[in-house]
């Protein structure tokens, strides 16, 4: 009868959280913004500048990045970040205890990013994925995101102002409220040893839009119709070759 007490209370003890977690999940909950809601992106919301890049990014490896990234699109594979930040369409961001959740209006994969972990996934264990790995924590009124394990090829590469993602990119944003929670301020600050000089940082700022929102079922996407496929990756002409002149 002893051994099934003591066995009952450490079945207790396994499912009820610690009181310490409980208490700081409910601090957090209570004193950190909520960024919450759909946000959209307006004609004059992004200040891009520039990216420094470094001399071994030549015209050519950019041009075979952007042929990489039109081939994501011809067969509507995952496309992710940076490109989900700014698909044209409203995000879904929806902030819960231990993640914040970022989905497109499209057929992107949304985002996931920890509040509830300080490290990233080891390198042994993630694979290389589109959006890569995101850890969050709050600073004050501003949630810093660290991203990494992004793969160097899948979806489209392309950065914001130059550059594209590869295996050795880091982002951090980091995401803040203004204007009483009707704008989104989202700085993102890219660092690649393969690609910039220095940080390249840009920024955005989301429209809150109204709590009647309703979100769309994003468009399909269908690699296969054949309108669709001529449209994005046309049959190229062949200019013939001339006839050399003999010379007499």
């Amino acid at each position: 009868m002893r051994r099934l007490c003591v066995c009952s209370a450490a079945v207790a003890c396994l499912a009820v959280p610690p009181m310490t977690m409980v208490v700081r999940a409910a601090q957090e909950t209570r004193t950190n913004p909520d960024i919450s809601g759909f946000w959209e992106l307006n004609f004059d919301s992004r200040r891009v500048p520039r990216a420094s890049l470094l001399p071994s990014v030549t015209r050519a490896k950019i041009d075979a990045r952007a042929k990489g990234d039109a081939y994501a699109v011809r067969w509507c594979n995952l496309l992710g970040v940076p490109f989900v930040m700014d698909s044209g369409r409203p995000l879904d961001i929806r902030q819960g205890a231990t993640t914040v959740i970022i989905a497109p209006e499209n057929s992107s994969a949304p985002r996931y990013l920890y509040t509830n972990r300080a490290a990233h996934i080891s390198e042994d264990i993630f694979d290389p994925a589109t959006n890569g790995d995101s850890i969050a924590h709050w600073e004050g009124d501003t949630l810093v995101v660290d991203t990494v394990g992004f793969h160097g090829q899948h979806g489209i590469t392309a950065i914001p102002g130059g550059g594209y993602r590869t295996e050795k990119s880091r982002l951090v944003e980091r995401y803040r409220l203004l204007k009483d929670g009707s704008l989104l301020s989202v700085t993102f600050t890219w660092t690649d040893p393969t690609v910039f000089r220095t940080p390249h940082s840009y920024e955005h700022r989301y429209h809150r839009l109204p709590a009647t929102y309703e979100p769309r079922q994003w468009l399909p996407c269908d690699p296969y119709d054949e309108e669709r496929a001529k449209f994005l990756d046309p049959p190229q002409n062949k200019t013939p070759a001339r006839r050399a002149i003999a010379k007499e």
